[in-house]
């Protein structure tokens, strides 16, 4: 019996036994676990540190192209329009690797941007400037080009100096000098468009301006004609007055006259009793004075202004030939499609807001001489410039420009050479690929302001033909994922 009691307590401590040695196994086991989950973590914790090394050196230096170091490797792509870049940063360490995304402005922005900058000559107190004030939320480089020849400026050290000289920014340095630019098409850095094809055909959709084609193309020749909307032509008149709400074609009782019906959008013909909203006066010359409130759609071979326009809805106009603007003391607001632009000398106290000069076709020319407390745009209501040909802005006096000045891959030559109080407030665009020059003296001042982008694409917005601006400091511009690979 005794025997018996003796083998059952050594079964007993056995088994005891064999428990504490299972749980001795199974703590070593989660201990080691414990270890090497805290030891991977660790790893993949530095690795993803060194994934953010690589991910925020490409975006703070805002340059779209592979990099690598110690721990990270970063892939940054273009996408087909250079708008925007696709950046994918791995980190390692220790065998873990963490993989980041994102996705940032690719071509940032900067107060005047050049594909090509033949020349820059920067004396006197004149400055190029990556921000309206050092307060704005949204500021840019000064300078962005593809290449540059001559260059000849200096840097302000002091981006927040009232009257800065050279080129200044925030960013350090206030220019991005960037080969691919060379490469790319800039139409879509500012429209809905890829390049000069897409932009003039969003303009013929949304201002119904027909341009010409082979040695004509870009120039505009009249308006497009649908079977929801005629064209009412008149080949046989000479002269036009535009006043009030009424356009009147030649005198007496023969007299071609179109009254303006703002609740339906329509010119009333009285020869017919029958209603248009687009009127091809041929080979007339327009002359808007008064003050013309009428809209709708209006070409004729020349037009000339020697009074107010200030249109109740959307007025679009086109000029075979040239729109000359040569009185004191006249606002305008509407939107210009023509080859030549004469804004000649005698022009004060000139207000031009809240539309497109649009200058367009081989061989044309776009002179802006303003005088004393004119005004191209203003804040709340910016100009769009778009040309094909070359620019020639001159002043005498206190003279600003509000808005965005873009310049087509078609133009030859873009010469911004001026002297006095001159200032351009948005963004100068070049697209050209030669015969880009900048000489600025005296006070003249080129300062980006987002907030005029930002105004101008909301007063275009009905036309869907801006990109909507993203300001690259704003949070919501990047897309952010992590990764673990194991």
């Amino acid at each position: 019996m005794k025997k018996r009691e003796k083998g059952f307590a050594l079964m007993t401590v056995l088994v005891f036994f064999l428990v504490l040695l299972i749980l001795g196994v199974g703590g070593a086991i989660i201990t080691q676990m414990g270890y090497f989950s805290i030891t991977s973590e660790a790893k993949y914790t530095v690795a993803e540190k060194n994934a953010n090394k690589g991910l925020m050196e490409v975006l703070e230096n805002e340059i779209c192209n592979d990099i690598s170091g110690p721990g990270y490797t970063v892939i940054a792509k273009k996408d087909e329009g250079h708008n925007y870049c696709f950046v994918w940063s791995e980190g390692r360490y220790l065998g873990a690797k963490v993989i980041k995304t994102a996705v940032f402005q690719a071509l940032p922005w900067a107060a005047a941007t050049f594909k090509n900058l033949d020349s820059l000559n920067l004396s006197g107190s004149s400055a190029i400037v990556g921000h309206e004030s050092c307060d704005d939320f949204c500021r840019g480089f000064a300078l962005a080009m593809g290449n540059l020849t001559n260059p000849n400026w200096k840097i302000e050290k002091d981006p927040c100096k009232k009257n800065p000289q050279g080129l200044t920014s925030i960013k350090d340095p206030p220019y991005i000098l960037d080969e691919t630019l060379l490469q790319t098409d800039l139409t879509s850095k500012l429209f809905n468009a890829r390049n000069r094809d897409q932009l003039l055909q969003s303009l013929r959709d949304n201002f119904s301006v027909e341009f010409g084609n082979g040695t004509d193309n870009g120039t505009p020749i009249g308006l497009v004609e649908s079977e929801n909307e005629r064209v009412k032509k008149l080949e046989n008149v000479n002269s036009c007055t535009a006043s009030g709400n009424v356009i009147t074609c030649e005198q007496g009782s023969n007299a071609d006259v179109f009254t303006w019906n703002p609740t339906k959008g329509v010119y009333v013909y009285n020869k017919d009793g029958e209603e248009y909203s687009k009127i091809d006066l041929g080979n007339a010359t327009i002359t808007f004075s008064g003050n013309f409130t009428g809209g709708g759609y209006i070409a004729g071979n020349n037009i000339s202004f020697s009074g107010n326009v200030n249109a109740t809805s959307p007025l679009i106009l086109v000029a075979r030939n040239e729109i000359t603007i040569s009185q004191n003391n006249i606002e305008i607001s509407t939107f210009m499609f023509t080859k030549n632009y004469n804004i000649n000398i005698n022009v004060k106290n000139l207000t031009i807001k809240n539309g497109i000069i649009y200058s367009g076709g081989e061989g044309g020319k776009l002179n802006i001489d303003q005088r004393s407390n004119s005004k191209l745009g203003t804040q709340e209501n910016p100009i769009l410039i778009i040309s094909d040909n070359s620019i020639n802005i001159a002043e005498n006096g206190n003279v600003e420009v509000y808005g965005a000045i873009f310049l087509t891959d078609a133009n030859t030559t873009f010469n911004l050479e001026k002297n006095g109080d001159f200032k351009i407030h948005g963004i100068i665009i070049s697209n050209s690929p030669n015969n880009n020059s900048v000489n600025l003296k005296g006070n003249f001042e080129v300062r980006f302001n987002f907030n005029v982008l930002e105004n101008l694409y909301d007063n275009l917005s009905q036309f869907n033909l801006l990109r909507r601006p993203i300001c690259p400091n704003k949070k919501n511009l990047f897309i952010l994922t992590t990764m673990r690979t194991y």
